[in-house]
């Protein structure tokens, strides 16, 4: 199948990504986030953001998994692990980004060449919005998930986009 083919999958996908990022925030962090279902039209770039991409391959065709995390959700993740003197000394917000966006990432890499596609997977990467116009786009929100806020609010937590070749795909 050729990568323009996902759509054929995409709800398949979407539960598997919403899965795995609920189960991977609850299994490592112990937090509990819950994905959006309504969508969100904001793709604003933000400073309170951390950014990670992975691109999957099938010959000279792509899609690009773009997520979006609270600084704040990384935060409180980081602080389970590391001690505060570990995180005042080193930042980890990138890396718990890149890792937790190659665990989603391995799992639909997985379920497409289950399907028939022949993917192969790229290795994380921190997308800079003046180096990436996919970051900018209107559209560009695929999966939302809240987090409980300190004030018992729901926090944006993490978007999740999906493109393929450089083109959004959004919900019909």
């Amino acid at each position: 199948m050729a990568m323009k083919d996902i759509d054929k999958v995409r709800g398949e996908v979407a539960t598997l990504v919403s899965q795995t990022v609920r189960e991977t925030f609850q299994t490592m962090f112990g937090q509990n986030v819950q994905r959006h279902e309504a969508g969100w039209t904001g793709g604003e770039f933000s400073e309170n953001a951390v950014y990670a991409s992975i691109r999957l391959h099938q010959g000279d065709e792509s899609v690009e998994f773009c997520f979006r995390f609270d600084f704040n959700l990384l935060l409180q993740a980081a602080e389970l692990i590391f001690s505060k003197e570990y995180l005042d000394a080193t930042p980890v917000h990138e890396e718990l980004a890149s890792e937790i966006a190659n665990i989603v990432c391995s799992k639909v890499k997985a379920f497409l060449n289950e399907q028939g596609f022949e993917t192969e997977m790229g290795f994380p990467f921190i997308p800079r919005p003046d180096e990436n116009p996919l970051l900018s786009s209107g559209e560009m929100i695929h999966m939302h998930f809240y987090y409980p806020g300190p004030g018992g609010e729901n926090d944006i937590g993490v978007s999740v986009n999906l493109f393929v070749d450089g083109k959004p795909v959004v919900r019909s």
